[in-house]
């Protein structure tokens, strides 16, 4: 997510990401240190990218880092047009915005973590019923073929989400056709 990028930063940002980490930028840095970055001037910085700085109109910013485990997953920055480092006040600011956004994206991990378990456990759960209305058929028509093979043929569809289901015998020269 990004805001108030000039529309030739933001090319250039769509340009250079993916990317790997490097210390002319200030993710690059964040990610390589695993810390805060506060640099006070981008177009003094003999490592930093003049290109992109310029094409932004920065000349100082800040990343922090977002953490998970001591590991870094993403960090934020902001950036403005006037040299001088960020104060102490709006690096803590920062680091709090980003541990929010590290909850965050592990509430959304969690939540659909557990929406996959559900989705399987209801998965598992249309199985067994069709499996038990099987079983029920046939222990209900003990003599009869056809009412099972239909409850196979229709349970069969529903749990594969398909319109259409067959059921065929072979007996070892032809195929027929039985549901």
């Amino acid at each position: 997510a990004h805001h108030g990028f000039s529309p030739a930063a933001e090319a250039m940002a769509m340009r250079m990401f993916p990317m790997r980490p490097s210390p002319a930028n200030m993710l690059g840095r964040a990610a390589l240190r695993g810390d805060v970055v506060n640099l006070p001037d981008m177009l003094a910085d003999s490592e930093y990218s003049r290109e992109f700085a310029t094409a932004g109109g920065w000349r100082s910013g800040l990343a922090v880092p977002m953490l998970r485990d001591g590991e870094m997953i993403g960090a934020i920055a902001v950036s403005r047009t006037e040299p001088g480092a960020f104060p102490d006040h709006l690096v803590a600011l920062l680091r709090s915005f980003a541990d929010q956004a590290v909850i965050a994206i592990e509430n959304v991990r969690l939540f659909s973590e557990v929406q996959g378990r559900n989705r399987d456990l209801t998965e598992a759960l249309r199985h067994q019923t069709a499996s038990g209305e099987i079983l029920s058929v046939i222990s209900s028509s003990p003599t009869r073929i056809e009412p099972v093979f239909e409850t196979i043929a229709e349970s069969a569809a529903k749990l594969c989400s398909a319109e259409f289901c067959h059921v065929f015998r072979f007996d070892g020269e032809l195929i027929h056709f039985v549901a």
